[in-house]
């Protein structure tokens, strides 16, 4: 167990936190203000698998094959929150958490995935109660149309799911659904999550990495744009939102920072992962060193989906978690993605991990958003941080419940954020990944992100961390600043 004297210097450690990040915060309170929230996804947290018409997902097949789970869990269940969101929202409502980032199972609204195939009015009642629910307990909710969960049906049928040209037109109505129905009770959509991990990590077969990773991040970003369009063209004018795409990047630094090729390959890495869709979100076309270097292989916008994708975002949404040092590679002739990018990566020896061994850099965050910004967005959109967190080893509830290690991760990249806001930086909003334990992918539920730790079973039991009771004081805190 953990020691009183040892607990005593921990919360010594934390108060000393608390109050460097509230002066820094007021320090900047003129130029920005971040909004601080959580988020969860459907598929990670929801369980209830088969229940109310939902069909398989991708991640249903997933995991329920044999092996193919690191601790061979499934989120069949998970923590449950398809049941118990009523608890969740209690959680946030107590500790004071006003912004809640989630998504809606795509395989709930529409069993059968495709245009024209018919809604599931269960799913809506859910999801509306759900929504209903935060509203009363004043909480803002941003919803994700898509988090990885793609409905099984569209890979049984099409063979390839988004690589079929008719995923723009099945997504569409789809997002025309939730618009309709839900539109109301939320102001803020996102339309994908982290397309840059659906496209390159893909595994539905057959698979290569040659061309599919681009033909799939090409249709992910025409889905995305058609979805924009409809909403501004059809709903606006009514609900007044503001829509996104979730983009997730690493920082990249030269391993040898005298090096030209190094500091070449370090941008390169980035370009290929964040610029690959920031490019085309902010100018309507591909990075020039992407054609150079893909070539055919890399699809070609029309005029008209230039139009269509160029300024299809009302804020600019990164997740980020981790960073790398990166030296040019060796590779004379590109035939994969990542021969394309023609990198070496590496961490450094002095830098602590997370659980999932991700490095701990909290400079990193900092150090991409201002290279975000000046090649990007340079300012004409605000930045939202809509993922941040840290897998922390808990291998029982008192560790769980003392997590000063998340606490001190959560500090330090908080930090960074705000210290790119004094800069100028036009950042608005904060999401810590997660509120709750939940379904890590291939990690199953052996990797714990949550403010919440969940007692996993069938009726899964949720007790707040240290970690949630020292994010609530800085959100409370700032609201009382700002009163």
């Amino acid at each position: 167990g953990i020691n009183a004297e040892y607990m005593g210097i921990l919360k010594m450690k934390w108060a000393i936190q608390y109050l460097v990040l509230l002066l820094s915060l007021e320090v900047i309170m003129s130029k920005n203000f971040l909004d601080y929230g959580v988020a969860t996804s459907a598929f990670q947290t929801e369980g209830a698998w088969l229940e109310d018409g939902k069909s398989f997902t991708i991640w249903d097949d997933n995991d329920h094959v044999k092996g193919l789970i690191i601790d061979n869990s499934t989120a069949d269940i998970a923590s449950d929150s398809y049941h118990l969101f009523h608890q969740d929202i209690a959680i946030m409502k107590e500790y004071g958490i006003k912004h809640y980032r989630m998504s809606i199972a795509w395989a709930r609204i529409l069993p059968n995935g495709k245009a024209g195939s018919k809604v599931n009015m269960k799913a809506v009642e859910h999801y509306r109660a759900m929504l209903l629910a935060l509203r009363e307990a004043g909480i803002v909710p941003y919803v994700n149309l898509h988090h990885n969960d793609l409905p099984a049906i569209l890979r049984i049928d099409f063979l390839a799911g988004a690589y079929d040209e008719e995923f723009v037109s099945h997504f569409t109505y789809y997002a025309d659904i939730c618009f309709k129905y839900f539109g109301d009770l939320t102001p803020y959509w996102f339309t994908f999550d982290e397309p840059w991990v659906l496209s390159v990590y893909d595994r539905m077969e057959p698979h290569e990495l040659n061309t599919k990773p681009y033909i799939l991040a090409h249709n992910y970003l025409l889905a995305h744009a058609a979805a924009v369009k409809l909403y501004r063209e059809k709903y606006y004018s009514t609900q007044k939102g503001q829509i996104g795409i979730n983009l997730l990047s690493e920082m990249c630094w030269p391993l040898n920072e005298t090096n030209p090729e190094d500091i070449e390959a370090a941008k390169r890495h980035v370009i290929f992962q964040l610029g690959w869709f920031a490019e085309p979100l902010m100018t309507g076309d591909y990075p020039a060193i992407m054609k150079t270097l893909v070539g055919d292989r890399l699809p070609k916008f029309t005029p008209e989906q230039k139009e269509l994708v160029k300024g299809s975002i009302d804020f600019f949404a990164l997740n980020h978690y981790f960073s790398w040092m990166v030296a040019n590679g060796n590779v004379t002739k590109g035939e994969t993605y990542w021969d394309d990018i023609n990198v070496t990566k590496s961490f450094k020896d002095s830098w602590k991990r997370t659980d999932m061994n991700w490095p701990i850099v909290p400079e990193g965050i900092h150090d991409l958003l201002v290279f975000l910004n000046d090649n990007w967005v340079k300012n004409k959109v605000p930045i939202w941080v809509t993922e941040n967190g840290v897998a922390v080893k808990e291998p029982d509830l008192a560790t769980a419940l003392n997590d000063h290690k998340r606490i001190d991760y959560l500090f330090g990249y908080i930090m960074q954020v705000n210290k790119a806001i004094e800069e100028g930086l036009d950042i608005r909003k904060y999401f810590s990944w997660s509120l709750v334990d939940n379904f890590e992918w291939w990690s199953g539920i052996a990797k714990r992100f949550g403010l919440t730790h969940i007692e996993y079973g069938e009726h899964p039991k949720r007790t707040a961390k240290s970690s949630m009771r020292w994010y609530s004081r800085i959100i409370n805190q700032l609201s009382q600043f700002l009163s």
